[in-house]
C-alpha cells in the first residue's frame, strides 16, 4: 500500500444542516481490486467445498425457515426486467402467490 496514488477530488458543498459534503466519493482508484468480485469468488468456492448444489439442498430442506430463506435468496437473484424483440404471437402469464406462512421462529 506504500505507493497507491489517491485520487483528489474537487471541492464539494456542504450541507448547511450538518456540515457533511455533498455528493459521490472518489470512488475506487484506478488499478485496485474489485473487492465484491473477490468476495464473491470466496463465497462460490465456499459454496463448492460445502457439497455444492446437494449440500445447499440439504440445508434448504433442513426445516422451513431455511426453505423461507433460500427462496428470499432466490428472488434476489432473479432478473426484475426482461426485454426483447417479440415478432409473433405471443403468451405471457404472471402470477403473484401470498401465502400466509411464517418460518418457525
Amino acid at each position: 500500500m506504500g505507493n497507491e496514488s489517491v485520487r483528489e477530488t474537487e471541492k464539494k458543498a456542504i450541507s448547511p444542516i450538518n456540515g457533511v459534503a455533498l455528493g459521490p466519493g472518489p470512488g475506487r482508484p484506478k488499478g485496485s481490486k474489485n473487492k465484491f468480485t473477490n468476495l464473491k469468488d470466496a463465497f462460490l468456492e465456499v459454496f463448492e467445498r460445502l457439497d455444492g448444489i446437494d449440500g445447499l439442498e440439504a440445508w434448504a430442506k433442513g426445516n422451513k425457515r431455511n426453505r423461507a430463506m433460500f427462496y428470499q435468496w432466490l428472488t434476489k437473484m432473479l432478473p426484475t426486467s426482461i426485454s426483447g424483440d417479440v415478432k409473433g404471437d405471443f403468451t405471457l402469464t404472471v402470477k403473484k402467490v401470498i401465502t400466509n406462512e411464517r418460518p418457525d421462529e
